[in-house]
């Protein structure tokens, strides 16, 4: 590794030149599941994250970042298209019948604007099949590159490891297991560390092609969004990354006793049923976020040996996070800070940007800043919502919003400096209303709706303003029938300006 972080330490100290007068690359890095407060530059002194530390440090760091959706398909689905996941009607992985066939999405804007766009890693994304024909993994691939991806390698991920059973022509990852010869390997592995060589690995696979894609000859400008399926389980990264952790000393999970008292069920979906479980995942979690920092460490030599290291932007960020624990819960599809607050970093070798952000944001806010980026016309940005984080970026005045807005089926969080309100979409509901005060009570345990009913009155009004102008709340998207498919036209409604 001595030859990546050499890489990642030229990268970052790169002198600024005339590169800012041209577009820059931009290079999306997304992972899946990470918790935020894994990451030593959050105060994890258990983690090994040298590299996404360094990029934080060196970058702008955004330590209160709000993902729009609480599992991977509301987050990437709402993210690509500029839209909250209630305008397409989907608040949790299934059934969603699809987005729509043209449909505005960030990719096809920058390609507009003459950029090269690629899309390599997992996807959960519900591209529209409309029309396709071939095996699965064909038409899934088609679909990808009708949003606007000139190259597109996509495999379903972590489900994919679990589950296959080898067929070819329903994953792109299956299909190259079977046809190199690894899928028996990596059958055999299953349920333990993998054994397969690096770059055959699936997210190693992911840092293979993304390198390839990064350091060939660009004529354009190129957007990448690389999507990594680690650390979402399982935990099956090589065991030298789980030696690192063995008799680590990881603090026990924030407010683990919490009972959850005055918060609605819906809003605390998975208890854990083991604690004995719930440390090992705290160690795999560990160990699988160890191997993604290795694997960033990779993508950044790549952009060091592309010669284009001060004009490419990376923007490291998570879909969401995840729960080990914390509250006495697992998984993720609810609107505590350890799901909702997505990890966030953007370093721009062209600016000075060394700065810590605390200012709520949304994820969202990324399809307008990318769009600044690119010089994209001002016309794209009317297809979308959030605004453009480039004012946080220089220190400068611009950005409006004082609030940020996560959803979970039949809920959603607003944001601010010092409060978190969570209220049914139905704002008006009684009984139902949750009030954390973060200033007093950061680790989310007590809900204060009740005391102060000047604070959620002002919320109530802000929840009225901002439904009013972020279009149509739809229930959770029915699994559509093929002639419901073949027939459906609508698409998501444009934001109000």
């Amino acid at each position: 590794m001595l030859i990546y972080r050499f890489a990642i330490l030229s990268f970052l100290c790169v002198a600024v030149s005339a590169a800012a007068e041209t577009q820059p690359n931009i290079v999306f890095i997304e992972v899946d599941d990470l918790p935020a407060h894994y990451l030593g530059v959050m105060g994890a002194d258990f983690a090994e994250t040298p590299t996404i530390d360094g990029l934080a440090l060196r970058g702008t760091f955004f330590t209160n970042a709000v993902c729009q959706g609480t599992q991977c398909g509301p987050s990437r689905n709402s993210l690509i298209i500029g839209q909250y996941p209630h305008n397409i009607g989907m608040y949790q992985n299934g059934p969603f019948s699809g987005l729509p066939v043209g449909v505005w999405t960030l990719p096809g804007a920058l390609q507009r604007s003459g950029y090269t766009t690629a899309h390599i890693g997992k996807s959960h994304i519900h591209a529209s099949n409309e029309g396709l024909v071939g095996t699965k993994e064909e038409i899934r691939t088609e679909a990808h590159r009708r949003l606007g991806f000139d190259y597109v390698w996509q495999s379903l991920g972590r489900a994919v490891v679990g589950g296959s059973d080898g067929e070819k022509g329903k994953d792109r990852y299956v299909d190259f297991l079977i046809e190199n010869g690894h899928f028996e390997q990596m059958k055999a592995d299953r349920g333990g560390p993998t054994t397969l060589p690096d770059d055959v690995y699936l997210d190693g696979l992911f840092t293979k092609l993304a390198s390839e894609f990064i350091t060939q000859d660009h004529e354009q400008p190129y957007f990448l969004w690389l999507n990594y399926s680690v650390p979402h389980g399982p935990y099956d990264v090589k065991q030298q990354y789980h030696d690192r952790f063995k008799g680590a000393d990881i603090p026990p999970p924030n407010a683990a006793d919490d009972t959850g008292e005055g918060i609605p069920a819906l809003l605390r979906p998975s208890l854990i049923k083991s604690v004995e479980k719930n440390r090992e995942n705290q160690y795999g979690n560990c160990a699988s976020i160890a191997y993604l920092d290795d694997q960033v460490a990779e993508v950044l030599a790549a952009i060091e040996e592309s010669g284009a290291s001060e004009n490419t932007i990376v923007v490291f960020f998570s879909d969401h996070g995840i729960l080990v624990g914390e509250h006495g819960l697992h998984h993720k599809t609810t609107l505590y800070k350890e799901v909702l607050n997505a990890s966030l970093l953007i370093y721009d070798p062209r600016k000075s940007t060394e700065k810590v952000v605390k200012q709520p944001v949304q994820l969202l806010d990324l399809v307008h800043t990318a769009l600044d980026w690119a010089g994209a016309e001002k016309k794209e940005k009317k297809n979308a919502y959030g605004e453009s984080l480039l004012p946080l970026l220089k220190g400068e005045p611009g950005y409006s919003k004082d609030f940020a807005v996560g959803e979970s089926p039949g809920y959603f969080a607003m944001v601010t400096d010092r409060y978190k309100y969570i209220s049914p979409f139905d704002y008006n509901k009684e009984g139902q209303t949750v009030l954390f005060d973060l200033k007093v009570n950061p680790d989310e345990t007590v809900n204060v709706a009740s005391e102060n009913p000047e604070v959620i009155k002002m919320f109530m009004k802000k929840a009225a303003d901002w439904l009013e102008n972020s279009g149509t709340v739809l229930e959770q998207a029915p699994v559509p029938t093929k002639k419901e498919k073949r027939s459906r036209k609508a698409k998501p409604e444009k934001p109000k300006r």
